[in-house]
């Protein structure tokens, strides 16, 4: 009788340790940034981010700039600064949806080969003669 148990792929250490240092260094930003404000934050973005989800029907990452946005303008009600909101709000949208649109910390290309990921890399802008077409 063979043991199948839970076989687990090895982890890369380099990857992990990045993954959690960057995740203990962006928490210990927010929080020193926002104080007490980091619970609310949190909470908004996600309540905010699973209505958006709900109303759109579609997960992606314009879901969670939105969410960042809400989230960002606690920082100006904190503040009682409109500025600092409408700042915090293009913050956050603008960092969060573009993790959120790069696949987190797996990112949208892992696993691809270099040719592949020049090819989708060309894809997201157009060419000069893309644009003389459209003209």
């Amino acid at each position: 009788m063979t043991n199948d148990t839970h076989h687990k792929e090895p982890k890369d250490w380099k990857k992990e340790a990045a993954k959690y240092t960057l995740g203990g260094a962006g928490f210990g930003l927010f929080v020193s940034a926002f104080q007490t404000a980091y619970t609310a934050m949190g909470g908004i973005f996600a309540g905010v981010d699973a209505a958006v989800t709900q109303i759109r029907g579609k997960d992606d990452y314009v879901n969670s700039a939105v969410a960042g946005c809400a989230a960002g303008l606690i920082a100006g009600v904190r503040k009682r600064s409109i500025p600092a909101g409408l700042g915090g709000c293009a913050f956050f949208a603008t960092a969060m949806g573009t993790y959120d649109y790069s696949g987190g910390f797996e990112g949208k290309m892992h696993g691809m080969s270099r040719t592949q990921r020049d090819e989708y890399r060309s894809g997201l802008f157009a060419s000069a003669d893309d644009l003389k077409k459209q003209q």
